[in-house]
């Protein structure tokens, strides 16, 4: 049976002054969980062309970035 992921990143909040995090929602097999990463971790995933956008415009569905959809076989 194939497990499938995908990360949503849903906007950027303030958890505490000069620290920012990314909201993300994480889905497995339909199911989904927010998620929090660090701004810099973050960023630093879409060098590594992890995310799949730049992250700089939302979608229409209000999604700022995502991954491809990962399939474990």
């Amino acid at each position: 049976m194939a497990i499938t992921l995908q990360i949503d990143v849903i906007d950027e909040i303030e958890t505490y002054p000069a620290l920012s995090t990314m909201r993300c929602k994480m889905y497995v097999d339909g199911m989904h969980t927010d998620v929090y990463i660090p701004k810099s971790t973050y960023e630093k995933l879409i060098e590594y062309r992890f995310f799949i956008r730049d992250g700089k415009t939302p979608d229409t569905q209000g999604v700022l970035n995502t991954t491809n959809e990962f399939i474990e076989r």
